[in-house]
Parts: C-alpha cells; structure tokens; sequence
C-alpha cells in the first residue's frame, strides 16, 4: 500500500458534514480563497445514484473504494457523524478493516486555526475543526471528530470514534467513551464519565457519570 501524500485526501461520505470537511481542507491545501482542491475525492455509497460532487470535491465511488483510494495514495477521512447510528464513525472504519483497509489508510486533520497542546494527543483518523482548543494532557482518541469551538480541558480523553459537536464543554479529567455523541453545546463537569455510545442532547450539563448507551438531556442531564 502507498503511503498517503501530503495534501490528496479521500472524503467519505456525501452529506453535508462532508461538505463542510472537503470545504476546510480548501484552506489547508490550495488556500481558502482559491476553493476545493481537485485533489479532494469523495465517496458515497449511493454512487453512480446519488450526489455528483460534495463542495467540489468528485464523487469517485462507494465506500468499498476507499481500499483502492487508499493504494493510490490518497489519505483517508470521514465526514460521516449522525446521532441515529450509535458509533457510526467506528461502524465505517470496522466495515473497510474487513475489506483489507489497513489502519495506516487514516489521515488525521488538524484545522491550523485550532490549538492543541503539544502535551496533548490526537489520534489517526481523527477530525479537529477550527476553534477547537485541546489542553494539556488531554488525548483525543482515533477517529474522534471535534467540531467547531470545542474545549477538551486538562486530562480529559475523547474516546474513539465519538462526536463532540460545536461548543461542546469538557471539563478536566473527564472520560468520553468510544462511539459517544455529545450535541451542540453540552457542557461536562469535571472527573465525569460519559459511557460508550451514550448520546447527551444539545445544550446539557452533565453533572454525574452517564452509563454506557444511555440518552441523557436537560440541566441538569437526565434520562
């Protein structure tokens, strides 16, 4: 497998969270007033049906080519995130692991208008949008996907494949699971655990642990 080239990425998905990503990569490859890269492809497994392009970006073929994408030496990305499909992003990366995708296929993409801490961690096929601020200590795990705004304080672990939307709040030392999916502007409490695949609504404060697959909402979070 060709290792993937600085600046030729693969985009997976068609929806509009995709389109958002082909967009921010715009400003890292060719600059964010020249538009997309022809160097952005994307996939989506509606093709030949479904979507042309997403943002500029050339919808290429399904999913199942991202092997073939990757040997060409694209790096790969996903812009799939939805709260319907528990751990949908890990769902994707297990689907193409079967297909013989190696997991050195993942590119991972840092908007350069976030700030991470040189003693913090991202993982591979991680997504940080800009304005995002990672802190000291704090690991953000593979295939996370941070969007615009979020703070991950000192010591706090973003689990694999979960979500953070925009604004989201976490607080020191707090523990997201894999596959968990926080809403726009929830906001965690210190030393708290949000279980593997728990969905915490928009706009919640979560005051105590919330278990594993749990539906959590309000002020203070409830189920």
């Amino acid at each position: 497998m060709t290792a993937p080239a600085a600046g030729r990425w693969c985009v997976l998905g068609a929806g509009r969270g995709s389109a958002e990503l082909v967009d921010l990569l715009g400003d890292v490859v060719v600059g964010a007033a020249a538009g997309p890269s022809a160097d952005v492809v994307a996939l989506d497994d509606q093709h030949p049906k479904g979507p042309k392009d997403v943002a500029g970006a050339p919808v290429v073929g399904t999913l199942a080519a991202a092997v073939v994408e990757a040997q060409r030496g694209r790096a790969l990305l996903s812009g799939i995130a939805n709260s319907r499909t528990k751990g949908v992003r890990l769902v994707i990366v297990d689907k193409l692991a079967g297909l013989g995708l190696p997991p050195s296929a993942w590119g991972t993409f840092v908007h350069p208008a976030a700030r991470i801490s040189p003693r913090a961690t991202v993982g591979r096929g991680a997504i940080v949008y800009p304005g995002v601020q990672v802190a000291v200590d704090a690991r953000v795990e593979e295939h996370a996907l941070l969007y615009f705004n979020a703070v991950v304080h000192h010591d706090a672990v973003v689990g694999r494949g979960s979500i953070l939307c925009a604004g989201v709040l976490l607080a020191g030392h707090v523990q997201v699971g894999e596959g968990a999916y926080l809403g726009i502007g929830a906001v965690v409490k210190d030393g708290v655990t949000v279980g593997a695949n728990a969905l915490v609504g928009m706009g919640a404060v979560v005051t105590k642990d919330v278990p594993e697959g749990a539906v959590v909402k309000g002020v203070p979070a409830r189920t």
